[in-house]
């Protein structure tokens, strides 16, 4: 009996600890010193301190403020969720990582 148990709180922990969480966004935010339109209907940015990186604005980021990234100098503000790609050239195939972001607003 005691095994069982045991065994079972083994098993539900084990569970618990390996499902995915409901929320993994991570904040992001700085100015940024590129933006590219791509052909996949997203805005590549490479974005400065404090998280410099490259960030993805899709059709599907809950946008405020003043809609989304259009031109270097842009400060940006929000939430980033999983990898995604850019595509900015058909002929050759040109493919850039970045991360989704997934809310944002912009000055």
């Amino acid at each position: 009996m005691i095994r069982r148990f045991i065994t079972s709180i083994i098993l539900c922990t084990t569970l618990f600890l390996s499902a995915p969480s409901l929320a993994l966004a991570f904040p992001f935010g700085g100015q940024t010193s590129l933006v590219l339109p791509c052909f996949n209907e997203a805005i590549l940015t490479l974005i400065g301190p404090p998280n410099p990186g490259f960030y993805l604005w899709t059709t599907a980021t809950q946008t405020y403020s003043n809609g989304p990234p259009t031109h270097g100098g842009q400060w940006l503000l929000g939430l980033t969720s999983i990898p995604y790609i850019c595509l900015l050239r058909v002929m050759p195939i040109i493919v850039w990582p970045g991360i989704a972001i997934s809310m944002m607003g912009s000055s």
